[in-house]
């Protein structure tokens, strides 16, 4: 059994513990996240993780860039609320990331990932996403991923605001990525986001971000 099988089938039973030692009385919620960007920066990603009281397990994901056949991405997860309060929660998770595609080289990464969401006023407030990639095999580099750090105002059915990311790989410079956003709250439909963003060498590409959580009344079992 290769390293990434063992990897792979080690986080798995970990994930069935946490299951099996959960309430039957925990609500679960369900969250499904899709992103795209088209054009200069091009990707594909798409999330699925159930929250559980303050528990966030299973987190599994995809992700391709720009040619998908040539460099993907695969992962699986844990987390929970590290810190919460009205003003500030702070959220933690572990992720397992396999690189997959001939341009991949079959990099296998440990991913802590880190959220940090802010209200700096009844409807002004934001959020910071960052997680390194830490090379757990000689094909991995370290890499650094500030996912996003923006400020929002909320208007009632749309929110805009802009923030700011950033990307290193390895040894070479930083990546600096800014942006502006505007939120679409749909209801049932769920959230609808817009990004306008510049990447280096001032090209700009459109994300377009869709988010849903279904909330379960049944518990788990």
């Amino acid at each position: 059994m290769n390293v990434t099988v063992r990897v792979f089938v080690g986080v798995a039973c970990v994930l069935w513990a946490l299951d099996a030692s959960a309430q039957e009385t925990t609500p679960v919620n369900t969250h499904v996240i899709a992103r795209a960007a088209t054009d200069q920066g091009a990707y594909h990603y798409v999330q699925v993780f159930q929250e559980r009281g303050k528990w966030i397990f299973p987190d599994v994901g995809y992700i391709d860039f720009n040619n998908y056949g040539e460099y993907r991405e695969v992962w699986v997860g844990a987390g929970g609320v590290l810190f919460g309060r009205t003003h500030l929660t702070v959220i933690g998770e572990g992720h397992i990331t396999k690189a997959l595609g001939p341009a991949s080289g079959g990099a296998l990464y440990l991913q802590p990932w880190m959220l940090v969401a802010y209200h700096l006023a009844p409807r002004l407030g934001g959020e910071l996403v960052y997680f390194p990639y830490l090379p757990l095999n000689e094909a991995g580099r370290v890499q650094h991923v500030l996912e996003r750090t923006k400020l929002e105002y909320d208007f009632g059915h749309i929110k805009l605001g802009g923030g700011y990311a950033g990307y290193r790989f390895g040894d070479g410079d930083w990546k600096s990525k800014p942006f502006v956003t505007a939120t679409i709250e749909a209801g049932r439909i769920g959230a609808i986001e817009l990004w306008l963003q510049r990447l280096p060498g001032n090209q700009v590409t459109v994300h377009v971000r869709y988010a849903k959580t279904v909330r379960q009344a049944t518990h788990l079992r």
